[in-house]
């Protein structure tokens, strides 16, 4: 009991371990609380392995507290390397930003912005006006609302038009996004009262008609954006149900990806286009910012004046609206689709490259490792790359791509390995290899790939792990 005793006063006062020089680093990175923390966890537990006949080691404790502090930075928000394939990519963060845009926002939004002051008039002004001043143009809308993602749309646009009233729609479009929201949750919240009509397969203009009834104050259509229904299916049209819905019921659609682009270059069928959508003649359409529209996560909804003047009213608004630098960033996107540059859009610029470019690529980073071992690991692989992010749930883009065999290590370890590298590697296992799909780097990640590849292989040992 005393040789225990007499070690637990040699375990250091937690202050003493913060001074040394190898946390120092973590401090600045984490903050001083959060390696306060951490340290006293790793203490407790070496208290309870001396208590329990173990022995303490001052290089032991240091490294279990450094080692927790390197698990902690892995949480922060940071720059990953999207080697999936999923262009959209909603846990790496979906649309992906450009430098250039980012480089703008630094120069106009250091220090202060005019973000509630309308300069021409010198008066106070409506936020993301000159944003909302673009959608009009680019999709045909009479006024666009800006919300901070799309399921606040939805929200507000049931709690102003639906709550206390009836809004229709079928059970095939009563779908679940991402994260376990389901659309009947969300509209029970507003206090909209929901009638479903139809199948799960088969909706008839019949099943809304026969639904309506003079409590009806909506009818709802969800776009089925993160699957597809096939075989034996039918719904009505939106020209069909803005026909149906009249002046008296209102007709709202949840396009969900936002697609603004027409391009030839696209494969055929590919997403409906808002100004489509709008030209069906629905009340209101609401989408995603941060999905094919390629910008910054916001909810976007635009439609007929009156209806977009009555939502800006309402007092969600307030908790709903965005900050300056969505709207920046909202805006900035809009001006490349109204200048025609879309291809200046880091989206745009992935979905359009053709596999040529992507092939040269994985040759560029393969003729770099040429003369290391890790070639001997590297294989390039015809890949399928997907949109994700809810859009186009089975189209594919052609793809290549380098499989990594691993040696003296297991898949897993060494997918592992990469995604807690600096920067994190994000690919995918397939077959006992590690896959990277260079559809979704970027040049600029070469040097961060080739270094990550040979890490895993040092030259003068020959070993991955």
């Amino acid at each position: 009991m005393n040789d225990i005793n007499e070690q637990l006063r040699q375990l250091p006062q937690v202050e003493q371990i913060l001074s040394d020089n190898l946390l120092a680093e973590y401090i600045d990175q984490l903050g001083h609380p959060v390696v306060l923390a951490l340290a006293r966890e790793v203490l407790e537990e070496h208290r309870l392995r001396l208590r329990e006949g173990g022995t303490f080691s001052r290089n032991d404790l240091l490294d279990n507290i450094t080692r927790r502090c390197g698990s902690k930075k892995l949480e922060k928000l940071q720059r990953v390397i999207n080697a999936t394939g999923v262009i959209i990519h909603t846990n790496l963060g979906r649309s992906p930003l450009g430098g250039s845009i980012l480089d703008r926002l630094s120069h106009e939004l250091k220090g202060y912005c005019n973000l509630e002051l309308h300069l021409p008039t010198m008066k106070r002004g409506k936020r993301g006006g000159f944003a909302e001043e673009l959608l009009c143009h680019l999709t045909g809308a009479q006024d666009a609302l800006i919300v901070n993602n799309n399921a606040s749309s939805v929200f507000l646009i049931l709690n102003q038009f639906g709550s206390g009233h009836e809004v229709i729609v079928s059970r095939g479009e009563l779908i679940q996004i991402g994260g376990g929201f389901r659309i009947p949750d969300i509209m029970e919240q507003t206090g909209a009262r929901i009638v479903e009509v139809g199948t799960t397969n088969i909706t008839e203009i019949d099943d809304f008609k026969q639904a309506i009834t003079p409590q009806t104050a909506m009818i709802f259509s969800a776009h089925q954006s993160n699957f597809l229904q096939q075989g034996f299916t039918r719904m009505p049209t939106l020209s069909q149900l803005a026909a149906l819905a009249g002046d008296s019921i209102m007709l709202a659609r949840d396009l969900g990806s936002g697609n603004l682009v027409n391009d030839r270059r696209l494969p055929a069928p590919f997403e409906v286009t808002v100004n489509q959508e709008l030209r069906e003649g629905p009340d209101i359409v609401c989408f995603s910012g941060d999905k094919l529209l390629g910008g910054c996560q916001c909810g976007i909804i635009v439609g007929k004046k009156d209806t977009i003047a009555r939502l800006r009213k309402n007092p969600l608004m307030r908790m709903l609206r965005v900050d300056k630098i969505t709207y920046y960033l909202l805006q900035e996107t809009l001006l490349e689709y109204a200048n025609g540059t879309i291809d200046n859009v880091p989206l745009w610029k992935n979905i359009f490259q053709d596999e040529k470019t992507i092939q040269r690529r994985v040759q560029r980073l393969l003729r770099q490792v040429a003369g290391h071992p890790v070639r001997s690991l590297l294989s390039k692989v015809s890949l399928e790359s997907t949109f994700g992010g809810g859009s186009l749930p089975t189209r594919t883009l052609p793809s290549t791509g380098l499989a990594i065999q691993p040696r003296d290590t297991s898949a897993d370890q060494l997918y592992a390995r990469l995604l807690h590298g600096t920067p994190p590697i994000a690919g995918y296992i397939d077959n006992e290899k590690v896959i990277l799909d260079f559809r979704t780097i970027f040049d600029d990640d070469l040097p961060c790939i080739r270094k990550a590849l040979e890490d895993l292989i040092p030259e003068n040992t020959g070993s991955t792990m």
